[in-house]
This record gives structure tokens, sequence and C-alpha cells, in this order.
């Protein structure tokens, strides 16, 4: 019985190719050529987008009410300016009140 071996020459040709590509590949990876990177993306939500955009829009109010500051400031130079006790105290005890609760 004779055995050929007509196979194993075809075998160890692409064996050989197949190195041969992976080392171009390799080549090519080590002379640093173009890689696709892929793009991270966030999609946000409509809702997500109303509230960035009101963020936005409190960040752009000033944070002093110049108006108000000014009124104030007019009725101290003029004399005018009355503090009422019993509010003020209303508020503090309200705030404490509540600082207790929460």
């Amino acid at each position: 019985m004779k055995i050929t071996d007509n196979n194993s020459s075809l075998n160890i040709r692409n064996y050989v190719d197949n190195i041969k590509d992976n080392k171009k590949i390799d080549d090519l990876t080590k002379q640093g050529s173009p890689q696709t990177v892929k793009e991270d993306k966030v999609v946000l939500s409509p809702k997500a987008k109303e509230v960035q955009e009101a963020t936005k829009l409190i960040k752009e109010l000033p944070d002093i009410r110049e108006d108000k500051v000014a009124k104030l400031k007019e009725q101290v130079d003029q004399g005018t300016y009355k503090v009422d006790g019993k509010k003020i105290a209303f508020k503090m005890l309200k705030e404490s009140i509540l600082d207790e609760l929460l």
C-alpha cells in the first residue's frame, strides 16, 4: 500500500501564507496604522433636555436681585425701613420646626 502525501504540501503552503498575513497585520499595527475607534454616544430624553435647559436658565440668573437690594438700600438710607419683629420671629420658629421634622 502506497501512501501519498499530496495534501501535506498544500497544507504547509496555507500555513506559511497564513503566518505571512499575520506578520503583515502585526507590522501595520506597529507602524501606527489608523484604527477605527468607536465613539460613545449619549442620547437625552426630552425630559432630561428640559431639565438641562432649565438648569442653564437658572445659572444665567443673577445671584442678587438688584432691584430689591436698591429698594431696601434706599429705605435704609431714608430711615423708612421698618423691621417687623413678629414676622421675623414667626419665620425663625417655622424654620426651626421644619428642620426638626425633616
